[in-house]
């Protein structure tokens, strides 16, 4: 029911809550509009979504797939070799920090990170909106109040991301660069943080 190719990632996208088609087709790059509705009305079949004109919603079943989800992210910290620069993706990387920011420690009002990477494949320049309920990456600069500037390659800020390297290292050997008031680089650390599967939080929970 779930093993099809695509289908696994579609269930991330909607346990993340993303509900509208165009969200969830952002989330995975690579698969069609038409591929990505077919699969939706598959799930819709078998009782693991409802469809809601372009709007699909997991049912009771389909959240029960998160704990397989989780541990499946759990393995891949775990087991899998560190991304290749080609696997790199700017868009996909900022997504991921943006929808597991813990919004509670963010400022009430929207305010912006400018990212410039250093080399990329995509878009050089990104800035993350980001408040106690909004977090979310655009490649235009949404005139918000900049809080600060991280200039990195999309390699080193990954590194962080996935908990292969600490913050407080990559600062220091100045692969990320972070420019702004005192505070910027406490704000980085706490606001960014590391992934819920980065290595150091996979290994101390399951080794």
């Amino acid at each position: 029911m779930v093993g099809e190719p695509w289908t696994m990632l579609v269930i991330r996208e909607l346990l993340y809550g993303n509900r509208a088609i165009i969200d969830i087709a952002a989330g995975v790059p690579g698969m069609s509009t038409g591929l990505l509705v077919k699969r939706l009305k598959k799930l819709e079949a078998d009782g693991v979504v409802v469809l809601h004109r372009r709007e699909a919603e997991l049912t009771d079943a389909g959240r029960e797939l998160a704990e397989i989800i989780e541990s499946l992210g759990s393995w891949g910290a775990r087991r899998l070799p560190p991304p290749r620069h080609g696997d790199l993706d700017p868009g996909l990387l900022l997504r991921d920090i943006a929808r597991q920011v813990d919004r509670s420690v963010l400022p009430a009002r929207t305010v912006s990170i400018h990212f410039r990477f250093t080399e990329s494949p995509g878009p050089r320049w990104w800035w993350l909106m980001l408040s106690r309920t909004l977090a979310t990456p655009t490649i235009h600069d949404p005139r918000v109040p900049q809080a600060m500037r991280i200039d990195c390659t999309l390699g080193a800020l990954a590194h962080v991301w996935l908990g292969r390297v600490d913050w407080l290292d990559a600062l220091r050997d100045k692969s990320i660069i972070v420019t702004g008031p005192r505070t910027a680089v406490r704000q980085a650390i706490t606001w960014l943080g590391s992934s819920r599967f980065s290595s150091d939080k996979t290994l101390s929970a399951g080794e």
